[in-house]
């Protein structure tokens, strides 16, 4: 099979962490898929109009255009859409013609998949992480956004969203399509169990973005400040994307360095790492589809204490973790007390091998297959 990838969100120079999660579920399609990606961005102190890069993953190519980008928006979204058609020409000659076209994230590249669908008859499916579909975004998709994002979506011949919550949101937004609910995946070669080290005190972990709109990690640190006032057996150990000055400026402020210490960004093995030296890991996010972060933690064999938003209540259940209400900070202060004094009691290698049975990346990455096989067929 030839695949054509377009991703809404794809890893740039500046910003190499940005919809990793597609390209790893991209990778885990199994070798019968050719995969290409093909994104364009802006380009820096480019003295020639357009540069094309051929970027080897693990298991695809990725086709990256660099353009100069034009001083006026409309210009840049219109040179957008014409190197997207440079785009696939290039594909077509230097690799293959698509059999199909895999959309990840509806909006703003499914306005290509779209023209390609009515211009040449390529059929695409879609595979959803959105939250702009949760109802805290109900004021966020409306109007000329909502009608293309629900046109979009209507066009697709198969709609792969990462949790049942998720299918939900988008048919009440008025998407009416076929739908196959296929999870997020994780390395269960990379994140594994650890191997019990030692340690001084507990290490409860957390990982994110830290945008706080949506992480909500502030109201973790009020909850960390009014743990600490009783106990002091614990560290939370933070790996972010981004700068966390304001959150910072906190815990000095509150005399919290020794009990909250901040990593910034880490690379991939790191990270498992620190699931493995983990006690329990915590998210006390607003609004989420299906974390990649809690499947790691199962994959590490590690609880989670996380709030019950989005699709996190179909996978986190009493023997794998505790859920508690969004913005409950009473309830995440009892969680945290009880997987300080019991996480030790939760059985660590059945929480491994929930995560192999549901999302080791060649389980995911043959569903996508067998969802693949009817729209070429």
């Amino acid at each position: 099979m030839n695949i054509l990838h377009l991703l809404s969100w794809f890893p740039t120079p500046d910003d190499p962490t940005l919809g990793n999660f597609c390209v790893r579920m991209i990778d885990a399609l199994p070798e019968e898929c050719h995969s290409v990606i093909l994104s364009v961005c802006d380009g820096k102190d480019m003295t020639q109009s357009l540069e094309v890069k051929e970027i080897e993953g693990a298991h695809h190519t990725h086709v990256q255009i660099y353009i100069r980008p034009p001083k006026i928006n409309a210009i840049r979204k219109l040179k957008m859409l014409r190197m997207y058609q440079y785009g696939l020409k290039y594909i077509k000659k230097r690799f293959f013609e698509p059999d199909l076209v895999h959309l990840h994230v509806a909006y703003p590249l499914g306005q290509v998949a779209l023209l390609w669908k009515k211009l040449y008859g390529y059929k695409y499916v879609l595979t959803e992480h959105w939250t702009i579909y949760q109802p805290q975004n109900k004021d966020v998709l409306v109007g000329k956004l909502k009608r293309k994002i629900v046109k979009i979506a209507n066009n697709a011949s198969l709609i792969m969203p990462v949790s049942l919550d998720l299918q939900r949101c988008m048919e009440g937004h008025g998407v009416k399509n076929r739908f196959k609910v296929i999870y997020n995946l994780v390395n269960t070669d990379m994140f594994r169990l650890g191997e019990g080290k030692a340690k001084q005190k507990k290490h409860i972990l957390h990982i994110s973005t830290l945008r706080d709109e949506a992480k909500n990690f502030s109201g973790i640190l009020r909850v960390i400040e009014r743990l600490r006032q009783q106990r002091d057996d614990f560290e939370l150990h933070v790996i972010h994307d981004y700068e966390a000055t304001e959150f910072k400026a906190f815990v000095k402020k509150h005399h919290l360095e020794d009990c909250v210490i901040f990593h910034g960004k880490k690379t991939s093995a790191e990270v498992a790492e620190a699931y493995q030296n983990a006690d329990f890991f915590v998210l006390f996010s607003n609004f989420e589809n299906l974390p990649c972060v809690i499947v790691e933690a199962f994959a590490s064999g590690v609880p989670v204490l996380s709030t019950s938003v989005g699709g996190i209540a179909e996978i986190v259940s009493p023997e794998r973790g505790i859920l508690i209400p969004q913005g409950d900070e009473n309830a995440l202060w009892q969680g945290m007390n009880q997987l300080l004094d019991h996480s030790n009691e939760y059985d660590r290698e059945a929480i491994r091998d929930y995560a192999i049975k549901s999302f080791a990346s060649q389980n995911i990455g043959r569903q996508i297959l067998e969802a693949y096989k009817p729209m070429i067929e």
